[in-house]
């Protein structure tokens, strides 16, 4: 992404609203939601560690469930950050890798911010 890139929406609702196909069934992504925000922590972490103590295959499979997780639940700055480490991970840039794992902290609160407003508090 270059500078005069708009960055991506740090959550689209819409994602998640359409996660069973039916508009009534708001608990479901509701429970989607909150349990994608309470494993995101861990996913960010797990990320960062693999890729700093050089794992490929760790770090490969942690980014791959961030960019699913994200595409589902509407987190697309996050998907967007996932897609970037993904693509320097697949030229064996660990250091490509780790320069952009290093701004998911910053993204992961501003998900979760997002998402907790979306829950309601």
């Amino acid at each position: 992404m270059s500078v005069l890139d708009p960055a991506p929406a740090v959550f689209d609702c819409g994602a998640v609203r359409s996660l069973t196909g039916h508009s009534g069934d708001r608990e479901f992504a509701r429970l989607f939601v909150s349990r994608y925000r309470q494993l995101l922590p861990l996913r960010v972490r797990r990320i960062i560690g693999a890729v700093r103590d050089g794992d490929l295959d760790e770090a490969m499979d942690a980014v791959l469930s961030l960019k699913a997780s994200s595409g589902t639940a509407g987190t697309a700055e996050l998907f967007e950050l996932g897609t970037r480490i993904e693509q320097h991970l697949r030229q064996l840039d660990m250091s490509g890798a780790l320069a952009v794992a290093d701004e998911l902290p910053c993204a992961a609160r501003r998900a979760h911010q997002a998402l907790t407003a979306f829950l309601g508090g």
